[in-house]
């Protein structure tokens, strides 16, 4: 029985999985709530920016570039676009296919949005030191390369 508690004491310790999702949730219940001005959610800021880089994306574009699946792309899209931030056409070559453009309106809440977002980042970067966010960066995309 001792083995077993030290097994399940190890998984609860070390699980890579639940680590990574409670940071996640902690992180992301802060940037949602410095960000609660704005009305936007840190997932739907982070649309916008990755939008008005592209200047038109498609939805599954943005999907992977996100690695969001479709539903949840699509639903946060259908918010950014009755908000006005966001337009939807059917691409010119392939009529299946949706496009997302950022309309004035959505840049305006970019400019809005990305104080406040630098705010939070710069203090993160800040009190965890340059250079340990950098190594942390490098490890979540080491982690990523090697789980998959």
């Amino acid at each position: 029985m001792n083995n077993k508690h030290n097994e399940m004491d190890y998984i609860i310790q070390f699980c890579a999985c639940a680590n990574l999702r409670k940071a996640a949730r902690i992180v992301t219940q802060v940037y949602e709530k410095q960000m609660q001005p704005t009305g936007l959610k840190v997932t739907q800021y982070y649309m916008l920016v990755n939008i008005a880089r592209h200047k038109e994306i498609s939805i599954s574009k943005l999907g992977e570039i996100m690695l969001l699946d479709q539903t949840t792309i699509t639903r946060n899209v259908n918010i950014l676009k009755q908000s006005g931030y966001v337009n939807i056409t059917k691409d010119k070559n392939d009529s299946r296919t949706k496009s997302i453009s950022i309309t004035d309106i959505g840049l305006i809440k970019l400019e809005e949005a990305t104080p406040i977002w630098l705010q939070i980042q710069e203090k993160a970067e800040h009190d965890m030191g340059k250079e340990k966010y950098k190594h942390l960066l490098e490890a979540l995309k080491n982690l990523q390369e090697c789980i998959e």
